[in-house]
C-alpha cells in the first residue's frame, strides 16, 4: 500500500573539546535523549550520528571529569547538520553520584548495515502493524495474509529467520507461520532499527536475515509528569486507534521512574476499489508498564506487555474443497460481497501475548558493564477455522507457547591504545528454554526446546577506520513428543545440534562525506518443530503442511558492502549483498492434495535446496532547493534455486518509491508561533511482476488436478500514487503534530505477489489516514 514518509537520512556532525586545553575529547559521548541511539568522540574528538529524521531533538554532550552540557537541535531535510564545537567545562568538584539519562542502541553496538525508523518518520506510520511500518524501508517488504496479517521481510527472508528484539528480549510468538504477524505494539517504540543481513554473533541463530530491534523511548531522568497521546482515524476499513502514555521520574526518590502504555485498535472491513472484504476486521488491546531506578553506578528495570488481538480472516479465501479453490482462483471477484461492518466472526485468529522482563546492570570505570537480562513470555494462540469441528466456542488450533530468555554480557571500557586507536569490545552468554501444548486438532506436537550460546566481539576504531570481529558458538537441542490416539502411548523424538559462526566488519571514513563499510559473517538456523513434524490442516493458512523430519539445519554466508556519501544538497546509500544458504528450508507448494473431514485441500511439504539471495538497496536524496527534495529508494532482488537450477516461491518482487517532499519550515513551535513545520509530500510506488518464479504447471493423478510451483501465475505490475501533508499547532502551550496521508489515491485495483490472500481478491483501495500525536507534560 503507498503511503509517504520522510527518510531518515540526516547526519548530526560535531566536535567535542575541552574549555580548559581545546583539545579534543577522545571517548566522549554525545546521545540524543528522545531517542536510544547514541556515538563516541574519535581520537581527533569528531562525532557523527546518523541515520537521524527530522524533528526536535535535545543533544547531550558527557565525559567523566567534564562537566555535561545539552543542546537543542532542529532536524530539518538536510543531509548533513554541523554542529559548532561544543567545549567541555572541567567539573573541578569531587565528583557525585549522576542519574543515566541516556543509553545506546543495541544497533550501535554492531557494525553491520543498517536502516531505522523514529522521529516523525515514524509518527507517519503510526496506526500501522509492525510489518506495514517498516514496509517502505529499502530491503524490507511484507508478507501478507490479507490486510489484517503483516509480517517483515528482510533481503526476501522472514519468520524463523529475522530475530526481533522487542524492549531487549527475543521475542517468540510461533513466528513460523507465514500468517503469524508478529505480537508487538509498534506504538512501544520511539525507534525502529533494522539491522540487514547475518547478524547470529550478537543476536543467535536464527538471525540469518537480520535482526529488528523495537527500542522505546530511554526513561524520564527529570522529577516531573510526562505523557502522550495519539489518536489515528483512517477511512478505509473505518479504523480508529487510540494509544497514549503517562511517566513519572520521582523527586522524593533520585532515579526511580515509572511510566504506563496502551493501545485500542478497531478496524473493519477493508474496501477494494470494487467490494468489501468479508470478515477482514481485527481488533487490538495492548498495555505495557515499565518501573526503573537508573543511577551512574548501576540500576535495575522492570517491563511488563501484553498483546491482545482478535484478527479475522477474509472468508472469501476459506474452501471447502480443491474444486471450490480452483475455483475461487478462477474467480474475478468473490462471490460474496457484504456491505460495510465491524463484525468478526469464524475463522479468526485470537493472540495473546504476555511479556515480562527484569534487567539490571553494573557500571565500573575500569571493568566495564555487565548487564543482566531475564524474560518470561507466554504466547497462546487459538485459530478458528470457519466450521467448528467440536464446540462451538473451541478453537480447531489451540498452541500455547512459554518461552524463558537469559543473558548475560559485559561490556568492555574502551581502551585507548599507543597507535592512537581505540579497543572496545564485549563478551555474553545466552539461555533459552521453550515449552509448547497443543489441543484440538493436530498440526505441530509438543515439544521442549533448549539452547545456549556463547559470543565475543571486539572492536578497534581510528580516526577513520573501525574493524569489528566476533565469534559465537551454539548449541539447540529439541524433543518432540507424540501421541498414538488408538494406544494412547506416547513416543519422543530427540534432536540436537551445534554450530560456530564468526564475523568480520570494516568501515572507512575516507571524509567528512563518504564512508564505506562492508561485512562478511556466518550464520545458521536449525529446523524448528514446524520444519520437522507439521502434518495437520493449517486453519488460517487453509492448506495442509507436511513437515520433514530428515531436514539438516541451513548454513548461511553473507556479505554486505555500502556505500554512504553526505553532501549539502546530495545524498546517496548504496548497499549490495549476497547471502547463500545451504539446506536452505521453504514450504513447496506441489504435494498431493489432501482430504479431510472438511473437503480436499492443497497441501504443501518443507523441503531443502541451495539457495542464493543477492541485491541492491539503494536510497538518493537531492535538494532541489532549501525547501524541495526529491527522494527515490530502490530495492532489487534475485533469490535462485541452485539445487533444482528453477527460481524459488514467494520472493519479493523489485520496487521503487519516489517522493517529492515541500518543507514550508521546520517543525517547531513556539509562544508566538502556532503553526509550524509544514510540509506536502507526493509519492509514487512502482512495484514490478515477479517473472522470477517456478514454472506454473497442472498435471492429473488419481482424477485430481496438481499445481506445481504455484496456484496460479503472479499479478501484474502495479503503480500506486499517494500525498502527506504535516504540521504542528500549538494547543495550551504544547505543539499538536497533525498528518493526514492518503493512500492508493486512484483508487487502483492489484493484487500484491506476496499476499497469500491473492489469489481471492484485491488490495485495499483509497484510504485516507488523520494522525495526531499531543504531548503531555507538568
Amino acid at each position: 500500500m503507498c503511503r509517504a514518509q520522510t527518510a531518515c537520512t540526516t547526519v548530526l556532525a560535531g566536535r567535542i573539546l575541552s574549555a580548559d586545553t581545546y583539545k579534543p575529547l577522545t571517548g566522549a559521548t554525545v546521545t540524543i535523549r528522545q531517542l536510544t541511539t547514541g556515538a563516541v568522540a574519535d581520537t581527533a574528538g569528531y562525532f557523527r550520528l546518523s541515520g537521524v529524521c527530522p524533528g526536535n531533538y535535545t543533544v547531550e554532550y558527557q565525559f567523566l571529569g567534564y562537566k555535561s552540557l545539552s543542546q537543542p537541535v532542529t532536524v530539518g531535510s538536510d543531509s548533513v547538520v554541523t554542529m559548532a564545537a561544543v567545549a567541555l567545562p572541567v567539573d573541578n568538584q569531587t565528583l557525585q553520584e549522576v542519574i543515566v539519562t541516556d543509553r545506546r542502541s543495541e544497533a550501535q553496538k554492531l557494525l553491520q548495515v543498517q536502516t531505522a525508523l523514529s522521529g516523525s518518520a515514524l509518527d507517519a506510520t503510526r496506526g500501522q502493524s509492525l510489518g506495514e511500518s517498516l514496509k517502505g524501508l529499502p530491503g524490507l517488504y511484507a508478507v501478507q495474509t490479507g490486510p489484517s496479517i503483516s509480517k517483515p521481510v528482510i533481503h526476501g527472508l522472514y519468520s524463523n529467520r529475522i530475530v526481533t528484539l522487542n524492549n531487549g528480549v527475543r521475542q517468540e510468538d510461533q513466528q513460523w507461520g507465514s500468517e503469524h504477524a508478529p505480537q508487538i505494539d509498534p506504538f512501544l517504540a520511539t525507534r525502529l532499527t533494522v539491522i540487514k543481513g547475518a547478524a547470529s554473533i550478537r543476536y543467535g541463530s536464527d538471525a540469518i536475515g537480520g535482526v529488528i530491534l523495537v527500542e522505546p523511548k530511554a526513561m524520564p531522568s527529570s522529577p516531573g509528569f510526562g505523557g502522550e497521546v495519539n489518536v489515528v482515524a483512517g477511512t478505509n476499513g473505518g479504523q480508529g486507534v487510540v494509544s497514549g502514555y503517562i511517566e513519572q521520574a520521582l523527586k522524593q526518590i533520585a532515579g526511580l521512574s515509572w511510566r504506563l502504555q496502551g493501545t485500542l485498535k478497531r478496524v473493519g472491513y477493508a474496501r477494494t476499489p470494487d467490494y468489501y472484504l468479508e470478515n477482514s476486521s481485527y481488533r487490538e488491546n495492548n498495555l505495557s508498564g515499565t518501573v526503573a531506578y537508573n543511577r551512574r553506578r548501576g540500576g535495575a528495570e522492570v517491563f511488563y506487555s501484553q498483546f491482545n488481538t482478535h484478527v479475522g480472516l477474509f472468508t472469501g479465501a476459506q474452501v471447502g474443497s480443491l474444486a471450490d479453490f480452483y475455483a475461487a482462483i478462477a474467480r474475478p471477484e468473490p462471490l460474496s460481497q457484504p456491505g460495510f461492518s465491524y463484525d468478526l466472526g469464524r475463522p479468526y485468529q485470537h493472540v495473546q501475548h504476555d511479556l515480562l522482563k527484569f534487567r539490571a546492570f553494573l557500571r565500573s570505570e575500569r571493568w566495564g558493564t555487565v548487564t543482566v537480562t531475564i524474560a518470561r513470555q507466554q504466547n497462546v494462540r487459538r485459530e478458528y477455522d470457519v466450521l467448528a469441528f467440536s464446540r462451538s466456542t473451541d478453537p480447531e488450533l489451540y498452541l500455547k507457547l512459554v518461552t524463558q530468555t537469559a543473558d548475560l554480557v559485559w561490556e568492555q571500557e574502551p581502551v585507548k591504545l599507543a597507535g592512537r586507536g581505540q579497543l572496545s569490545g564485549s563478551v555474553g552468554l545466552s539461555g533459552i528454554t521453550q515449552g509448547n501444548v497443543r489441543r484440538f486438532l493436530f498440526l505441530i506436537p509438543n515439544y521442549r526446546n533448549y539452547g545456549l550460546g556463547v559470543f565475543a566481539m571486539e572492536r578497534y576504531a581510528t580516526a577513520r577506520w573501525t574493524v569489528e570481529a566476533g565469534i559465537r558458538y551454539d548449541y539447540r537441542w529439541l524433543r518432540a513428543f507424540f501421541l498414538d490416539e488408538s494406544t494412547n502411548a506416547v513416543t519422543a523424538r530427540t534432536r540436537d545440534w551445534r554450530n560456530t559462526t564468526g564475523s568480520l566488519g570494516v568501515t572507512y571514513q575516507a571524509n567528512q562525506h563518504l564512508t564505506v563499510s562492508g561485512n562478511l559473517s556466518t550464520a545458521w538456523r536449525a529446523p524448528n518443530v514446524s520444519d520437522l513434524y507439521s502434518d495437520g490442516l493449517h486453519q488460517s493458512a487453509v492448506a495442509y503442511e507436511r513437515g520433514n523430519p530428515d531436514l539438516k539445519p541451513e548454513q548461511a554466508l553473507n556479505t554486505n558492502l555500502s556505500l554512504e556519501y553526505t553532501g549539502q544538497r546530495f545524498y546517496a546509500d548504496i548497499g549490495l549483498y549476497t547471502n547463500q544458504i545451504d539446506n536452505y528450508i521453504y514450504l513447496k507448494p506441489d504435494s498431493v492434495p489432501i482430504v479431510r473431514q472438511r473437503g480436499t485441500f492443497p497441501a504443501y511439504s518443507y523441503s531443502q535446496v541451495l539457495a542464493s539471495f543477492r541485491g541492491v538497496d539503494a536510497t538518493i536524496r537531492y535538494k532541489l532547493t532549501d525547501r524541495l527534495t526529491l527522494s527515490s529508494r530502490t530495492s532489487i532482488l534475485f533469490a535462485y534455486d541452485r539445487t533444482n537450477h528453477s527460481y524459488l516461491v514467494y520472493i519479493p518482487p523489485n520496487r521503487t518509491d519516489n517522493s517529492l517532499r515541500y518543507a514550508v519550515g521546520q517543525m517547531e513551535a513556539s509562544a508566538r508561533k502556532r503553526l509550524s513545520g509544514l510540509y506536502v509530500s507526493l509519492t509514487h510506488n512502482y512495484v514490478a511482476r515477479q517473472n522470477r518464479v517456478p514454472a506454473v504447471t497442472q498435471r492429473q493423478e488419481n482424477g485430481q488436478v496438481i499445481f506445481t510451483g504455484d496456484f496460479a501465475p503472479p499479478p501484474a505490475a502495479y503503480s500506486l500514487v499517494g500525498a502527506e501533508v504535516g504540521f504542528a499547532w500549538r494547543v495550551i502551550h504544547r505543539p499538536l503534530t497533525v498528518i493526514l496521508t492518503g493512500t492508493n489515491l486512484f483508487n487502483r485495483a492489484y493484487r500484491d505477489y506476496l499476499d497469500r490472500f491473492r489469489y481471492f481478491a484485491d488490495e485495499p483501495g483509497r484510504n485516507l489516514i488523520l494522525k495526531l500525536k499531543l504531548p503531555l507534560g507538568l
